[in-house]
């Protein structure tokens, strides 16, 4: 129980610290960007235009915060200082890596979803035009072979 009351306060901390150092000041064409949306952004090519900029820059500081808190909670049970920081640094890199990697690919998924959808709703308004043409000409086809 000591150790989840302990993951949910260093989560609640390190999320805290988060928002007011990055995610309040974050615009989309700012140079206040944090490090860890510009990577995701730069790493898997999503174009910020397709979600909202605000969801993510949230999303990354709530994954980046989940990441450390989980961390601290497991070296929290090793004794001896030096071997925190050792096991600190050797399991951090690798639960980093891993999350904000499924969360790259996430928003690809999302934007590749949002371009599709997109991409019918435009070929379903196409078509509906073309069908209100055809029926225009075959109204006025009728109305002439009335004459």
């Amino acid at each position: 129980m000591e150790s989840i009351g302990y993951f949910v306060f260093t989560f609640i901390l390190v999320y805290v610290l988060y928002y007011f150092l990055s995610v309040r000041k974050a615009k989309r064409n700012s140079k206040k960007v944090p490090v860890e949306a510009e990577y995701l952004i730069l790493l898997y090519k999503l174009d910020t235009k397709n979600f909202n900029y605000k969801k993510f820059v949230n999303t990354v500081a709530i994954v980046g915060s989940f990441d450390i808190a989980l961390v601290a909670t497991i070296v929290f049970h090793i004794d001896g200082f030096l071997w925190e920081l050792l096991f600190g640094f050797i399991l951090l890199i690798p639960v980093i890596g891993v999350s904000f990697m499924l969360l790259g690919k996430y928003y690809k998924n999302l934007v590749e979803e949002n371009v599709l959808e997109k991409e019918r709703e435009l070929e379903e308004k196409e078509r509906l035009k073309k069908e209100k043409k055809n029926k225009k000409k075959s109204t006025s086809k009728k109305k002439n072979k009335g004459d």
